[in-house]
């Protein structure tokens, strides 16, 4: 009996240590989410001053800057809207291009890098993955230069072809990654069918890996749409710039001195990423999510 009252009074104290683990960790918990919950809100506060601004006008603004003041301008938005219509689409059309030459062709090398046992191979891998570690400011002027030398400045392709190459090396890495995962059955079934190499790739390969493939081209179409410094290099033209050159110059097309218009073509100019990433977080989070970008 006396080996029995120890294990007793310990089943005794139990619950109460547990109750007391659990009070503190939820003690614990709340603290944690009040911390992210202070730090979000302030990393959304230039967001909402920035739509808050963009409804006022100059008198408005001067009367009370940071606190929310009635009416609500819309025609900001409107005014805006004609100024940056054509910078919109001229980032569109950059955005569309790009990711299409990019994702073509990281496809077809991943794709080769992963299933074909060539002489090389591993080689090649790494020097493709030595290109991550140089910084892309380092060949700005190369670049620029081969672009001028083949005459591609002030067309489409002097921003397609050297926007889609800088992403080359990553993304032929985490495809390749992908497709190399991919059980060798599935090929081999069809090549019982008679399928040749390109139409498992198009057949096997590609719907397999499409929640990594738009991981990367969410991450590509962010990358095109923010760029500044490559346009205002290859073009002379300033109605072909993109959206974000098409804000630097808000304060000098626009009429009236209004400062609520240029906020409105702020808002504008970020908003088609904002609705982007809306309708598309869940593939992409998915992509990121789904083990293909683990080396």
């Amino acid at each position: 009996m006396g080996t029995i009252e120890p294990s007793v009074q310990s089943s005794k104290v139990q619950p109460s240590t547990f109750l007391a683990s659990r009070t503190g960790r939820k003690h614990r918990d709340w603290f944690l989410i009040t911390i992210l919950l202070v730090l979000g809100f302030l990393t959304f506060v230039p967001v909402l001053m920035l739509f808050e601004l963009s409804f006022k006008t100059q008198q408005q603004m001067a009367d009370s800057m940071w606190l929310p003041t009635f009416p609500l301008h819309f025609i900001n938005y409107v005014r805006a809207w004609f100024v940056m219509r054509p910078y919109i689409l001229n980032s569109v059309f950059f955005a569309v291009g790009t990711v299409i030459i990019s994702i073509v062709c990281s496809s077809l090398s991943a794709y080769a890098l992963s299933r074909y046992a060539f002489p090389g191979r591993e080689f090649f891998f790494i020097a493709i993955l030595a290109l991550l570690m140089i910084p892309g400011v380092l060949t700005l002027i190369t670049r620029f230069v081969t672009v001028i030398n083949l005459h591609l400045n002030n067309t489409y392709m002097g921003i397609w072809l050297p926007m889609a190459a800088s992403t080359q090396p990553f993304q032929i890495i985490v495809l390749r990654t992908f497709f190399s995962s991919i059980p060798e059955d599935y090929f081999e079934a069809g090549r019982l069918d008679g399928a040749s190499e390109l139409l498992m790739m198009v057949t096997i390969a590609i719907p397999l890996a499409m929640p990594i493939m738009s991981t990367l081209i969410l991450l590509q179409v962010l990358g095109v749409w923010n760029e500044y410094v490559w346009p205002i290099m290859i073009f002379s033209r300033p109605e072909r710039y993109p959206a974000m050159l098409g804000v630097l110059q808000l304060g000098n097309l626009m009429r009236g001195g209004n400062p609520g218009d240029r906020y409105a073509g702020y808002v504008i100019a970020g908003l088609p990423m904002m609705i982007l990433f809306a309708f598309s977080s869940r593939a992409f989070i998915r992509g990121l999510t789904s083990g293909a970008l683990k080396m």
